[in-house]
C-alpha cells in the first residue's frame, strides 16, 4: 500500500480543504522515507482520525438539544460506524481496516476491568454498537477518552 495514499485519506476524512502543493510535496517526501512500520503507523492515524470524526458527529445536538445520531435510552448508535459493515467505506477505510478496528474494540470490551477507563464504544448482547454516554456524558469527556484511548500501533500489530 502506498503511504502517500494513506496520508491523503486522513486529510479526506478530516474534510479539510486540499493542502497546498508544497505541503503535499513535503508529506510525500517524508512518506517515502518511512519503512513498513511507518506505513502501519500511518494506517493507525487514519483509523484514529475516523474514530475522532465519528465521535464528534455522535455528540452533535439537534436544534432542540437532542442527540440525533444515537438513541438516548438504549445508547444505540444509529449512524454507520467506521468499523461497521455499512460504514467503513463511508469513513474512507478499507474493509480489512474496519475489521481490524472492530476486533480491537471488541477485545478492549472483553478485557475491561473495573480499574480501567471504561470504553467509549461497546457492543451489546442484543447485537448493536452503543455509545457509553453514562461514563462520557459530553463531547469533552469523550475527547479525553479519544486522547488516552486512541488505537495504538502495538494493538494494531497484535490484532493483525
Amino acid at each position: 500500500m502506498d503511504l502517500t495514499n494513506i496520508i491523503d485519506r486522513k486529510s479526506t476524512i478530516r474534510t479539510l480543504p486540499e493542502p497546498p502543493t508544497h505541503v503535499k510535496q513535503r508529506i510525500a517526501q517524508a512518506a517515502d522515507e518511512l519503512n513498513r512500520a511507518g506505513t502501519m503507523a500511518a494506517q493507525v492515524e487514519v483509523i484514529n482520525e475516523a474514530i475522532c470524526k465519528f465521535t464528534h458527529i455522535l455528540y452533535q445536538r439537534d436544534t432542540d438539544g437532542h442527540y440525533p445520531n444515537f438513541d438516548k435510552v438504549t445508547q444505540r448508535i444509529i449512524i454507520p460506524a467506521p468499523w461497521g459493515s455499512s460504514g467503513w467505506r463511508r469513513w474512507g477505510l478499507r474493509h480489512w481496516e474496519a475489521g481490524t478496528l472492530r476486533k480491537i474494540l471488541l477485545g478492549r470490551q472483553a478485557r475491561f476491568t473495573v480499574k480501567q477507563r471504561p470504553p467509549l464504544f461497546g457492543y451489546s448482547d442484543r447485537r448493536y454498537w452503543y455509545l457509553n454516554i453514562i461514563d462520557y456524558p459530553n463531547y469533552e469527556s469523550a475527547q479525553n477518552w479519544l486522547m488516552r484511548g486512541a488505537i495504538t500501533l502495538q494493538e494494531w500489530r497484535q490484532t493483525l
